[in-house]
């Protein structure tokens, strides 16, 4: 790695950390409601979604805590035949998220310099492509896993927007392939006051989802992907995945 590129991944990383802040890191207060343009009493309401300590994903055994990192936050809008469609923030794409450490980094050992791996969960495609039924609290989403560290650069991922992780996160029991079986969500304790309602400490889930390959990972692309691979136990297909996520939900009348 020539110099220059070195330092300028080196200040790269020191900024995603200093900008993300690490798994544990408070959520903003419950509910948010920021940026929602919610105005039509009959056709729009704001969203907010919020997942609590306990989240977590598992990929053939390995398991990442993603504590309290990640929040859905926006508007949904009744389209022309009765669906609902997501919309986000201004200047955003209404997918916040923290970065969490990765147990053990690239190499296994806690200890070793330079080993560390933050890793940051991101939409893999547009706001539209969030998906929530307000009747069952249960989201579906494309994403992707970006990884952080000096070794692996800017670029590394988990997922790609032609190819993501594409999580069907519900409340109810789901229908895995084998070697996984059904596991439950439920949908949380309902709530609030005024023209707010919340559901709080729902659980949704999803253990039918596959996990493709790392791309991009450092320079030497092939040797540092397979790495990464091996590490996480990528690919991952369906039935050897799971995803519990749990959450606050909140509905907010204009």
């Amino acid at each position: 790695m020539r110099p220059r590129r070195h330092a300028l991944v080196l200040a790269a990383t020191i900024a995603v950390m200093a900008l993300f802040g690490v798994a544990g890191s408070a959520h903003a207060a419950f509910p948010n409601f920021t940026g929602c343009t919610a105005t039509d009493l009959e056709r729009e309401a704001c969203i907010d979604i919020q997942n609590r300590v306990g989240t977590r994903i598992n990929i053939k055994g390995f398991d990442v805590p993603l504590g309290e990192s990640l929040e859905i936050r926006g508007m949904l809008r009744e389209d022309r035949v009765g669906g609902l469609v997501f919309v986000p923030p201004s200047g955003t794409n209404g997918f916040f998220a923290r970065a969490v450490p990765i147990p053990g980094g690239i190499f296994g050992i806690e200890w070793l310099p330079g080993n560390s791996v933050l890793g940051i969960t991101e939409l893999a495609g547009p706001a539209s492509s969030i998906r929530i039924d307000i009747n069952t609290n249960s989201v579906i989403l494309p994403v992707k896993v970006r990884l952080v560290n000096i070794l692996l650069g800017m670029d590394c991922h988990i997922g790609t927007n032609s190819r993501p992780v594409v999580l069907n996160l519900i409340t109810g029991t789901t229908n895995p392939p084998a070697p996984n079986r059904p596991i439950s969500g439920r949908i949380g304790t309902p709530g609030g006051s005024g023209n707010t309602v919340t559901f709080t400490g729902g659980v949704n889930v999803d253990n039918s989802f596959a996990v493709p390959g790392a791309t991009e990972c450092g320079l030497g692309l092939g040797l540092i992907n397979s790495l990464v691979n091996l590490r996480l136990r990528l690919p991952s297909a369906a039935g050897n995945n799971t995803a519990i996520v749990n959450n606050d939900v909140a509905l907010g009348l204009p």
